[in-house]
């Protein structure tokens, strides 16, 4: 053999050596860590403020789809009103206005039946017996060794 190629079988032989003698690096699996009830909540609370500000988002936005809607409504309502006394007093000016309403009031259903439903406001998370939040006294009873009888 030439020098060139035992230095290859040299080297490919180490390196299947190594790699069968290392320890897998996705075999190693970590236990996850375990949490305590008061920190569990901790988690908790902060996913449910985060929940609780994605629901007021998406209330604000429906309520301002709501108030569009109407304001389109009630322009619509005013324009087949100014439309109805211009065109007079005759029983087709009255059967007009109505037919512009019933269509402005359809229009404003339609909008709204197709406005995404709400979704449920968020549970907020239970608090473990016991816990008390940063700062603030725990209300269990305490014993009062300077208390006189």
């Amino acid at each position: 053999m030439s020098r060139k190629h035992r230095i290859l079988f040299i080297v490919i032989s180490s390196l299947v050596v190594t790699m069968t003698s290392s320890p897998s690096f996705a075999a190693e699996v970590t236990p996850a860590p375990t949490l305590s009830p008061a920190q569990q909540y901790e988690l908790d609370l902060i996913k449910y403020k985060i929940e609780y500000r994605i629901y007021q988002d998406a209330r604000d936005l429906r309520e301002k789809e709501l108030r569009a809607i109407a304001i389109e409504f009630n322009q619509a309502l005013r324009q087949a009103n100014a439309d109805a006394r211009n065109a007079g007093r005759g029983a087709s000016s009255k059967a007009v206005f109505a037919a512009a309403r019933a269509l402005a009031a359809a229009n404003r259903d339609k909008a709204i039946a197709e406005l995404p439903p709400l979704m449920s406001p968020p549970q907020p998370p239970v608090k473990p017996y016991g816990f008390s939040a940063k700062g603030s006294k725990s209300k269990g009873p305490t014993p009062r060794a300077d208390k006189k009888n």
